[in-house]
């Protein structure tokens, strides 16, 4: 369980806003595995701080910048090898 720095909070209107869009990226995780978060026993954490990154908007720079370095070429990496797996079939 992680414990946020103080002052870190989001204010006003966008703390409203960001958990509605944090509930309907949950919807979509759970829809997508078929079951609740809680169940959910496979889940990458790069797979899903980059999903949750594209779900909100983010660049691909500022997605990359959130992952850091070696989380990015992890992903970059699994993605290309998937795709490769994909072309062969």
């Amino acid at each position: 369980m992680f414990t946020p720095a103080l002052g870190r909070y989001i204010k006003g209107v966008e703390y409203a806003s960001m958990t509605s869009l944090l509930q309907d990226f949950r919807r979509q995780l759970e829809h997508e595995h078929g079951g609740p978060i809680h169940e959910l026993k496979e889940v990458n954490a790069v797979e899903l701080i980059s999903d949750l990154c594209v779900f909100l908007g983010l660049s691909d720079q500022n997605r990359r910048k959130v992952l850091g370095a070696r989380a990015a070429t992890y992903l970059d990496q699994t993605m290309t090898a998937q795709a490769k797996a994909i072309f062969r079939h």
